[in-house]
């Protein structure tokens, strides 16, 4: 994710967030996000979502009870957000996020499928033709090794 948006999702988010300030070894948030832009709109909502019932379950951003996002990245083409301190709602609004992610090109935010390649993505078909041409690989063979007949 650039910088920007991360800056967007920190900022907004502080105490979910809190792990930013953290060694990679406490949270894996000081890393930032580790999935495209095309994502941001399920994480941005997801995160109003998660503070939003901690709020309501009466937590205070302070508590040590406050959930925290300790990593939030792609893996085999969806997303993964993992939450200290979740309840049972905040883990299925989680899982829900991570299906809507299988159907949202991590790229642009467009409708997307999974595309099996060097890596697992999901991406729309635009971002899926422009990741075959950066990764195809066309072996040529050297015009002197070429057996002569």
């Amino acid at each position: 994710m650039t910088h920007d948006n991360t800056q967007k999702l920190f900022n907004s988010f502080p105490r979910l967030y809190r792990g930013r300030v953290k060694s990679v070894q406490e949270s894996l948030m000081s890393i930032g996000f580790d999935c495209g832009d095309g994502w941001f709109d399920l994480i941005w909502t997801l995160s109003q979502k998660i503070e939003d019932m901690a709020r309501k379950a009466g937590l205070e951003p302070q508590s040590n009870g406050w959930p925290e996002a300790i990593q939030v990245k792609q893996k085999m083409g969806t997303l993964r957000f993992y939450l200290d301190n979740p309840t049972e709602t905040m883990t299925a609004l989680i899982r829900k996020a991570e299906q809507d992610s299988a159907k949202t090109c991590e790229t642009c935010g467009s409708p997307g499928s999974t595309v099996k390649g060097s890596r697992v993505n999901t991406l729309c078909d635009n971002h899926e033709k422009e990741n075959l041409m950066e990764t195809s690989v066309v072996s040529k063979t050297p015009v002197w090794q070429c057996k002569k007949d």
